[in-house]
Parts: structure tokens; C-alpha cells; sequence
């Protein structure tokens, strides 16, 4: 390279300006490891959230989990296995931090499986132009892994229900992982925005409900407040999962108490056992911008679909269930404006996505050991 060249620069979103769409794509392809996914906004303590700082899981004897490699990679085109569980995530740093909880030394980066299976018949064809999973070229990625002698699936989806466009090719994506995987439960997870005062970072809510909130690209749509009751699932191990949030509480910023699992309704908050799915990326803030106070407890971009899918496959459907980690507190509106609230909610995500995901991955953990 000649001396007066210049060293090419990673092009990097200015998140005040950046529309729905693309900031939620920024945030669903985030990768704390690699630099060019940066906002302007993106703070450097993000490059932390490396798996080499995270302090080991203190696992109750024989309940650790182990990951259950392949004796050799399948092929990306073929059927999933069966496993009893499955449990689904969705961006990078959730499936980065999935994968370290649940298949430890298996990264989800380099030794997941990659999945194709129908993608380019019968999924591209239904994709829109710009989506995550055209240039990932594939549905997901997967791994299994055996919590106390139990067979599960981790999965990391392409398919968004922000990204993908009207013809929801992640409801597809559902049906064809529960007919494949035959799963006695289904558990999507993952990075949420914590909604109201009461709800702290870290904070895990493992969903009675879930309801769509759709006032963008599916307000016309007939599903846009629809809601869908989870399936009710046992957590006797609650007190247990919490305690192993500890291990990794120093990478979180204090709060006024340790995070902990949403099972139910607190007093006078009655939606804290919600999560809502929104069609663009919406945070709760002091001045309840979006209205999400008064419908649940975390705000994400995608668990009601499993929802309907699993109404739409009736008596076949198994049991089901949302469990959302707080990535993002309730933003304080104070001397700021819409923009900067926005920014500082994305900049909160970077930082914090995959240390609260921890919190989360033991819930599911805890589900699996419990159910």
C-alpha cells in the first residue's frame, strides 16, 4: 500500500439518523468481536464482551451442561435431528453468549451447524431484499447439547420478523423447526428492552403471555394486537438459577438489587408477566413514548410469532414459552432528545446484550432441568 494511502475505515451507522429498519439490523448483526459492526454511537467497553471475561458457572453437580457434538458436521441441507428440547435466539451476541452457557467450547461463530434446509425454495423467494438471512445464506445455525441426561437443540435464526417483510417467513421457519425437531418444548430467548421502573438490567421474564404491538409495517395487519398464552411450565429451580447470575454480575453496572427471574405479576403491575413484540425497534422511556407500560414487562422484535404459529399448528404444537432478558433499562428522557434516547438505548444494548443474556441462557437452563 502506498504511503499515502489510507487505511480503509469500517462504515459505521449514525444511529440519531439511521431508519427503523436498519437499526434493528444493526443491533440483530452487533458483533462485540468485530469492529466494523460499530455504530458511531457504539462505546468502547463493548469490546469486553468477550467470552475470555466471563468468570465460569458455578453448575450444581451432575446438572452442568455439556455439549453434544456430532461425530461428524451434518449436512446444512438436510433435516434437523430430533431433540426433546429447542430453544431459539436471535441476534449475535445472544447466540454468542447461548453458546457459551449451553454449549461450552463450542463457539456459535465457528462450530454451530449451519441449516439450509428448504432455504432457497421455499424461504428466498418470500425474503426481502437487505435481510440478514440472504447474506448469511442460510436459516440459522445450531448445536446440541445434554442438560442432566436431557436432549436439546440450540438454534440461532436468520429469519426476523422486523427484516424479512410481509409474507413472515419466520413463521415458517417455526412450523418447519418444530416438524423436524419434534421438541416437547419450544423456548425462544434472548435481549429485551426492559419496560417500567420496576424491571432492572439483568432482569430475566419468562412470559405467561405474549401480544403483539405493531404500529408500523403490520399495523394493518390482522395479527397486530393479538395475544397468545404460554404454556404453563414449572421453575421450582427459580432461586437456584438466580443465584448463579452472581458469577457474572460484575460485568453489569450495580442496581439497586441482583437481577432476577419474572415468574408472575408483581403488585400493581399486572402485564409483568408480557413480553411484547413489536414491528420496529421500541424502547420503554419515562414518558412511556410507545404505550408499552400498560401491555408487559420487556419489549422485543419477534416471540409473538411463535405465538401464532404455535396456534396455527393446533393439537400438533408443543408446549411453548418466551423467556426475555432486561438488555435495556427504562430510559431516562430527561434533557434528552427522541434521538439521543434512541442512541442511548442501542449504545445500552451493545455494551450489555451479552452479559444479561447470561441471565437468560440459565433461565432456559432451569426450564429444561424443571420440565
Amino acid at each position: 500500500m502506498p504511503a499515502s494511502a489510507a487505511k480503509p475505515q469500517p462504515v459505521r451507522l449514525s444511529l440519531g439518523a439511521v431508519s427503523d429498519r436498519d437499526l434493528a439490523r444493526h443491533l440483530l448483526t452487533f458483533d462485540a468481536d468485530v469492529p466494523s459492526t460499530y455504530s458511531a454511537h457504539t462505546l468502547p467497553m463493548a469490546e469486553a464482551a468477550h467470552a475470555a471475561a466471563r468468570s465460569p458457572i458455578p453448575w450444581p453437580e451432575g446438572r452442568a451442561p455439556k455439549a453434544a457434538p456430532l461425530p461428524a458436521p451434518p449436512s446444512a441441507a438436510a433435516p434437523l435431528s430430533q431433540h426433546d428440547y429447542l430453544i431459539v435466539t436471535w441476534t449475535v451476541e445472544e447466540a454468542k453468549c447461548l453458546a457459551d452457557v449451553l454449549t461450552p467450547g463450542y463457539p456459535s461463530k465457528t462450530a454451530w451447524y449451519p441449516y439450509t434446509h428448504n432455504f432457497e425454495a421455499g424461504f428466498v423467494p418470500n425474503i426481502r431484499k437487505g435481510a440478514p438471512a440472504l447474506a448469511s445464506e442460510r436459516l440459522g445455525s445450531w448445536f446440541p447439547t445434554v442438560i442432566a441426561g436431557k436432549s436439546v437443540m440450540c438454534f440461532k435464526s436468520e429469519l426476523h420478523f422486523s427484516q424479512d417483510g410481509p409474507k413472515l417467513p419466520v413463521a415458517n421457519l417455526w412450523k418447519q423447526l418444530i416438524q423436524e425437531v419434534r421438541p416437547k418444548i419450544v423456548i425462544t430467548t434472548g435481549t429485551a428492552g426492559g419496560v417500567g421502573p420496576a424491571v432492572e438490567l439483568g432482569d430475566v421474564v419468562v412470559a405467561r403471555m405474549v401480544r403483539f404491538d405493531c404500529t408500523k409495517e403490520f399495523a394493518d395487519a390482522g395479527f397486530r394486537s393479538a395475544s397468545y398464552a404460554c404454556s404453563k411450565l414449572a421453575l421450582p429451580s427459580q432461586a437456584e438459577a438466580e443465584k448463579l447470575f452472581h458469577a457474572n454480575l460484575q460485568h453489569l453496572p450495580a442496581g439497586k438489587r441482583p437481577p432476577q427471574i419474572f415468574t408472575g405479576p408483581l403488585k400493581d403491575m399486572v402485564k409483568l408477566d408480557s413480553v411484547v413484540t413489536t414491528d420496529f425497534f421500541a424502547y420503554d422511556d419515562t414518558d412511556d413514548t410507545f404505550g408499552l407500560q400498560s401491555l408487559g414487562a420487556a419489549v422485543e422484535m419477534g416471540d409473538a410469532v411463535l405465538g401464532m404459529a404455535i396456534q396455527e399448528l393446533g393439537g400438533a404444537a408443543p408446549q411453548w414459552i418466551a423467556v426475555r432478558n432486561a438488555s435495556d433499562p427504562e430510559m431516562n428522557t430527561q434533557g434528552l432528545t427522541p434521538k439521543e434516547v434512541r442512541a442511548k438505548a442501542a449504545q445500552i444494548y451493545e455494551r450489555f446484550g451479552y452479559w444479561t443474556t447470561i441471565c437468560s441462557a440459565i433461565a432456559c437452563w432451569a426450564l429444561v432441568l424443571d420440565n
